[in-house]
């Protein structure tokens, strides 16, 4: 686990999540993907935190498929993974 984060790191963390936001949104766009649903959680100190562009029950249900999976799935990144 990392380090506990200060009030303050965490409140520098919450402030630079939506230009963060805004940032992964850009990236994906520029990779030719059409928009997708995405979530970016962080952690340490007290709490987690998380921004993402889609509605909280769909982040929350994709949170929970991906934790679901991790002991069946390797971690091999998929573009990694599919040019084997």
């Amino acid at each position: 686990m990392p380090p506990d984060f200060s009030i303050a790191q965490q409140l520098a963390v919450s402030r630079a999540l939506p230009r963060i936001a805004r940032m992964i949104d850009k990236e994906l766009t520029r990779a030719g993907a059409p928009r997708m649903p995405w979530s970016l959680l962080t952690w340490g100190g007290h709490r987690s935190q998380y921004v993402s562009n889609t509605a909280r029950a769909d982040a929350r249900a994709a949170i929970a498929e991906t934790l679901e999976r991790w002991g069946e799935i390797s971690d091999t990144p998929f573009d990694k993974e599919i040019s084997s």
